[in-house]
């Protein structure tokens, strides 16, 4: 079958505008990624609890975490156990400093040594809180690496939540025992 010559014409005229370059499709496949990624983290669910600090987002990290127990192992201080299948942070007695090691052996994916380390904890100082009544106990503030603690004018406590990666290091600070940690929700 032949084509004439305005049927020619029209295809040309299609072609030039609907076919895509080699950049054109590589921007479309980056940009459907960066898409896909804002969509899984924005449907994201909330942690209700520590997880090991280079957990994936929530609703993959429970899917892909089949409780091997291999980052319980791992872990020099203790501070990872099993709840419910899943590894779970319990800082009590010693604070995480992000060592990787439980990173290092999961084999699920579903701890990432390439995520960014928090916990998902973040300090709930309690109401009688020396430092909220004089300006003498700062042990908290001292203690975080992160600088995410700090007092007001009138000794109110401010915890920066970007800053903060859930060490646990301003609860062991706190011997007087008024911090506590809780998952951000």
């Amino acid at each position: 079958m032949a084509i004439d010559s305005r049927d020619e014409k029209y295809y040309k005229a299609w072609m030039t505008h609907h076919t895509v370059s080699r950049r054109g499709l590589l921007r479309g496949f980056f940009k459907a990624g960066q898409q896909t990624q804002a969509r899984i983290e924005h449907q994201d669910i909330a942690r209700h609890a520590g997880r090991p600090p280079q957990a994936i987002v929530e609703s993959l990290f429970l899917r892909l975490c089949n409780g091997c127990g291999e980052c319980v192992s791992a872990c020099p201080y203790g501070i990872i156990a099993m709840n419910s299948g899943k590894a779970e942070l319990q800082i009590e007695y010693a604070d995480c400093d992000f060592c990787h090691k439980c990173a290092d052996v999961c084999q699920t994916g579903a701890l990432e040594s390439q995520v960014t380390p928090d916990t998902g904890l973040k300090p709930v100082v309690g109401t009688s809180c020396l430092g909220r009544m004089d300006n003498y106990c700062r042990l908290c503030v001292m203690s975080c690496p992160q600088q995410a603690i700090a007092f007001d004018s009138f000794n109110q406590v401010i915890v920066d939540e970007v800053r903060c990666n859930g060490c646990g290091k301003c609860k062991l600070a706190c011997y007087h025992g008024h911090i506590s940690l809780a998952p951000l929700n």
